[in-house]
């Protein structure tokens, strides 16, 4: 029998309210029967009068409503109610080893040793619900409410390698498109326009980690590119065009190198190739941030951030991806620009993907054999030239054009498309003409238009 988004969510709220009732219930009976421990609890030290004194009464009262209220919100599904839930029983990671070093003797406990076990159960618990609830916004979003209706369109199918989301536009020669870290297929990126605009059909994935589609079909990147061809086997593509972006380069690459046959080309945009792209503090703050069991909260709260002051929202995460003064890189951008930015960065999620990507390698270069066409950014602050570089000097045919763009999110750049690599001669030339000498820059020798 399936169960559907809506009755996950049904008993993930009935098994909190159940969860919280008994907590309350546990608390009058302790009430009842140990007074000393709320008094110890509120004022360490203090001997109190009478066994009942009215300070623990309110606190108790006090402690009553919030439970209550606490059950009422899961009940009727309050959205903001969720990630404070979320944070406070993801909490106990803490709690669990200091009631354990506690009864140890470890540290001083002044509590009953029963009562000690008593919240250490509860610390297991509540741990057993921040997965579940972790794993049930991963999925269906909070409290199984289910995600924007855009994302209705991909689709989940099994390989003889493990499960692939991925999403499919357009009509025309196949362009398979790995998108960077913290996306997945439903990422707002620039190049869709582009592709589509030119007569080509993407297939965009969600890598392992990100989206839907799990760690197990590949946390290597040369085991996802061989699961990619499980992928094209399945929709009959013999060969495609592949795009690597940012962090999705090194796949694109291993793809590239071990199924040249498959490959027809490979752009690589502002991709992270020789291995240096995450060492040091980089590799720390992803561990920090962006693991699995906080990177949902990171990006919530940035998310709040956006909507409460977006232009602040932009500047902190462009502090990151630019080299140039982030007020510069802003008053470049049209507003719709920015608000197209913004809406990119606060759909990002990090999943466990981010966690693999920053493990992954290109692989022998040598063994590639399709034209490449290396794009980088000349001001990005987050992956530098020396990537591009790396690429140009180890892939004969690959071709390298530095771009203008401000950052690292180049499709958010007024910056013409080619006006580096074009000499002044073909820029004056009109587009029609350019596009019928082929010359229309290193782009359109390697992606010809499709008209």
């Amino acid at each position: 029998m399936t169960i559907t988004h809506h009755a996950r969510g049904e008993l993930l709220g009935k098994a909190l309210i159940m969860f919280v009732g008994l907590l309350l219930v546990s608390l009058l009976i302790i009430f009842a029967i140990e007074p000393s421990i709320y008094t110890t609890t509120l004022w360490p030290g203090w001997v109190p009068a009478s066994r009942y004194p009215w300070p623990v009464l309110l606190f108790l009262g006090a402690l009553i409503a919030f439970l209550g209220m606490l059950m009422y919100g899961v009940l009727h599904h309050w959205r903001w109610l969720f990630w404070p839930m979320l944070i406070a029983f993801t909490g106990s990671v803490i709690q669990i080893p200091v009631e354990g070093l506690q009864l140890l003797g470890v540290f001083p406990n002044p509590y009953p040793v029963w009562y000690s076990l008593f919240r250490g159960g509860v610390g297991f618990i509540e741990l057993g619900f921040a997965f579940w609830m972790i794993q049930t916004y991963r999925h269906q979003g909070v409290w199984a409410m289910g995600r924007k209706k855009a994302e209705q369109a991909s689709h989940l199918v099994r390989t003889e390698l493990g499960l692939i989301e991925y999403r499919s536009v357009g009509q025309g020669p196949a362009v398979l498109a790995l998108n960077g870290g913290h996306t997945n297929c439903h990422s707002p990126l620039g190049h869709e326009a582009f592709f589509l605009a030119q007569g080509y059909q993407l297939i965009i994935p969600s890598r392992p980690g990100y989206g839907r589609t799990p760690s197990s079909t590949g946390k290597r990147a040369e085991a996802f590119a061989d699961a990619l061809m499980s992928l094209l086997d399945l929709l009959q593509l013999d060969q495609v065009i592949v795009v690597g972006i940012s962090a999705g380069g090194p796949t694109a690459l291993q793809l590239a190198g071990s199924h040249p046959e498959r490959v027809s080309k490979v752009i690589l945009q502002n991709a992270a190739t020789d291995g240096r792209y995450a060492s040091g503090m980089t590799r720390f703050l992803t561990y920090l941030f962006f693991n699995p069991v906080l990177e949902g909260m990171v990006w919530a709260a940035f998310r709040r951030f956006g909507r409460v002051a977006p232009q602040a929202a932009l500047k902190s995460l462009m502090w990151g991806l630019t080299r140039l003064p982030i007020d510069q890189v802003l008053s470049a951008m049209s507003p719709d620009q920015q608000q197209a930015a913004l809406a990119f960065l606060q759909a990002s999620r990090s999943g466990s993907g981010f966690l693999h990507d920053i493990h992954h390698h290109c692989g022998d270069l040598g063994r590639v054999r399709a034209p490449v066409l290396v794009i980088t950014s000349k001001y990005d602050g987050l992956v530098s030239a020396s990537h591009a570089v790396y690429v140009e000097k180890h892939i004969p045919q690959a071709q390298l054009f530095i771009s203008e763009a401000e950052s690292h999110l180049m499709w958010f750049s007024t910056r013409p498309e080619c006006k580096s690599s074009c000499t002044p001669e073909q820029r004056e030339k009109s587009p029609s003409a350019l596009r019928s000498s082929g010359k229309k820059c290193e782009k359109d020798k390697i992606l010809p238009t499709n008209t």
